[in-house]
């Protein structure tokens, strides 16, 4: 008896504690605001459990003072210069961007962000930009797609996934390829993909579960990563005109560019040449040679997030990025073979009515519109900043999609896309 009340001494005040966290956690109730600064600072925070979690982004697009704007993307949203849209916008613009995604956040990752703000992006304007390098032969690596996963976004797929939906079915498929067949999701995905519904108890254990990382959420969202709009937005502000005049500031973009881009031929960041490309320049030589964007689970992937956007009524500009011209030409990189890529997304989307397209993707050769290899800065986000505020402020028609779910197949993963195999592809679809 004396060692069991020892125990007890010893191990019962840590077990009640858990025990009162877990019946906090799982209660129906909310605990906290969230002030004007967190929301700014997880606009432009880029973390990774902001992207996969719902609480801030939540309350951002619900908060009726500032118009945050989403927008989802990968690595360029890191290139945080004088131009980039989350400074340009805090000196000149009415809205602020939320930036949702980093590197090897693609189709499938931004697919399960936007699950958990649904309601948030019902007839709201989105920008999303594509990156033709996702599409590659196996689309997303199942490393990439872990590290971006979160349990709160799938879970709230799984309480309304549609085992008749064949946007669900598909999307359990590759969350079993992606997790592996061991994975708690992926066995509630194997019932999606094989066309059964949820039993009354998976959807009870969802539930406790869903509630559960929900108020996780809400608890510790407040624990953040440096304040990256005090620490790169803020003071870039004073660098820029006083009033917004387009050509002044392409005129200053291209000088800045010009400024940083001295120590290499192919006019990218002086930063990023030394470290990224000077170490392995002799190796990165026709490194790119082989390489294909045209055939891709990527183009299945992206269709989740188009049908995602369909339904929500979404007004979305979709950005194409391009390739740094000279850098394509060292490494070997086929053009022809990027801009048949390209062709192949604007096709599918505007197959679909989503004809908001800013397409970039010939403007890799203009000195400074590129920051470095992949990605644009300097002139190319003045230019880009210029269509979305267009976008932004001016009212756009009601939107008319078309979802057409062959664009899930495995023929338009693989589909080689020249004018005659679209032309042919477009006459089966319409």
């Amino acid at each position: 008896m004396k060692t069991k009340h020892l125990l007890w001494q010893i191990f019962g005040p840590v077990l009640l504690a858990v025990l009162l966290i877990a019946i906090l956690l799982s209660l129906p109730i909310h605990y906290r605001k969230v002030s004007a600064q967190e929301m700014r600072k997880a606009a432009v925070s880029l973390d990774t459990a902001t992207f996969k979690n719902q609480f801030l982004k939540q309350k951002a697009l619900q908060n009726k003072k500032v118009n945050y704007v989403p927008f989802f993307g990968s690595s360029e949203l890191e290139r945080m210069d004088e131009f980039h849209p989350s400074v340009m916008s805090a000196k000149y613009y009415n809205y602020r961007p939320f930036l949702l995604g980093k590197k090897g956040a693609q189709s499938l990752p931004q697919f399960l962000a936007m699950e958990t703000i649904l309601p948030e992006l019902k007839n709201r304007k989105v920008v999303f930009i594509i990156s033709p390098q996702w599409f590659v032969k196996q689309g997303i690596s199942p490393a990439a797609f872990k590290y971006y996963n979160g349990s709160l976004a799938d879970l709230t797929w799984l309480k309304q996934a549609n085992p008749h939906s064949a946007y669900d079915r598909y999307l359990a498929q590759r969350l079993i390829t992606l997790l592996g067949s061991n994975d708690e999701v992926s066995q509630l995905a194997a019932k999606i993909a094989q066309g059964h519904q949820l039993s009354s108890l998976d959807q009870q254990l969802i539930s406790v579960q869903h509630n559960f990382l929900w108020h996780e959420d809400e608890l510790f969202s407040r624990f953040r990563p440096d304040d990256n709009y005090l620490n790169r937005i803020k003071p870039r502000l004073n660098n820029l005109p006083t009033k917004y005049n387009y050509q002044k500031l392409q005129t200053m973009a291209q000088a800045d560019g010009q400024k940083h881009s001295t120590n290499n031929h192919f006019r990218i960041l002086n930063k990023f040449y030394a470290q990224r490309v000077k170490p392995h320049y002799k190796f990165l030589a026709g490194a790119e040679k082989h390489f294909s964007y045209l055939q891709s689970p990527e183009y299945a992937d992206l269709e989740l997030v188009l049908h995602q956007l369909a339904k929500q009524h979404t007004q979305v500009l979709f950005m194409i990025q391009p390739v740094n011209t000279k850098w394509a030409a060292y490494t070997k990189l086929s053009l022809p073979m990027y801009y048949r890529s390209v062709a192949k997304i604007k096709f599918q989307l505007q197959q679909q009515g989503f004809d908001q397209i800013a397409d970039y993707s010939h403007d890799g050769s203009i000195p400074y519109f590129m920051q470095d290899t992949i990605h644009i800065g300097w002139l190319g986000w003045v230019k880009f900043n210029h269509r979305v505020n267009s976008f932004i402020q001016t009212k756009q028609p009601a939107t008319h999609y078309h979802l057409k779910k062959q664009f899930l197949s495995r023929k338009w993963q693989q589909l080689k896309p020249d004018q005659q195999n679209l032309r042919r592809f477009a006459n089966q679809i319409n």
